[in-house]
């Protein structure tokens, strides 16, 4: 059975279950699976009825982005199509692609910062949201002249939080806080001191880890 097959037939746990065995055949050396894995979302991408296909894809390639993004990095140009894609979880997952392999391909991450602003300007969810602010989160911390690009971008996301949003965008401020000029990194002291004593443990924490480079 193939990718498209085993992908089709399964959906929740079962799907989310397929893909990481998926994920693991490539770790494990199967990278002719990635290879599928790539133009499958290359060609599924406009099909609307494909929106479970590619969401499994792309949690595939996201999976191995987290633990190998070195086996992903080459294919980044042709993944950015996928950041138009209908369904906002694989387009969260795919941001999130980009953010892993950062630092292996960083011209074309650096062409997602536009897809990246549009998802600040006008956020769908939460889990959209948090990969989008992660993705900038790894991109800053490349270099001080990143840090300076997406630091506007994380600075609108402060300006327009949604619900939950805090702890991942807490973590990406602390990704790229050293990159940053004083004046920046003032405006992620302020940031975390709205949320040191949050009623979420998880934000606290976050909150603190920042706040402790005041020395």
């Amino acid at each position: 059975m193939d990718i498209f097959d085993r992908l089709s037939n399964n959906k929740g746990a079962t799907s989310g279950a397929q893909s990481k065995a998926l994920a693991q055949s490539i770790l494990n050396g199967r990278t002719d699976i990635l290879l599928e894995c790539i133009d499958l979302l290359s060609c599924e991408i406009a099909e609307p009825a494909q929106k479970d296909i590619r969401s499994g894809v792309s949690r595939v390639v996201e999976v191995v982005a987290l633990n190998r993004p070195d086996l992903v990095a080459p294919y980044l140009q042709r993944l950015m199509p996928v950041l138009a894609a209908q369904e906002t979880q694989t387009r969260g997952m795919i941001i999130r692609t980009m953010g892993f392999c950062a630092h292996l391909n960083k011209p074309v991450a650096q062409n997602a910062m536009a897809c990246a602003e549009k998802y600040i300007e006008h956020k769908e969810g939460l889990s959209l949201a948090c990969a989008t602010d992660l993705f900038l989160g790894d991109l800053g911390a490349i270099s001080e002249e990143d840090a300076q690009h997406v630091f506007p971008l994380l600075e609108r996301s402060m300006e327009n939080l949604i619900t939950n949003e805090q702890d991942w965008l807490l973590e990406a401020l602390f990704r790229v806080f050293q990159q940053l000029g004083k004046p920046q990194q003032a405006r992620c002291f302020e940031f975390a001191e709205r949320w040191q004593d949050s009623a979420r443990k998880s934000t606290r924490q976050k909150a603190k880890r920042i706040l402790r480079f005041r020395g």
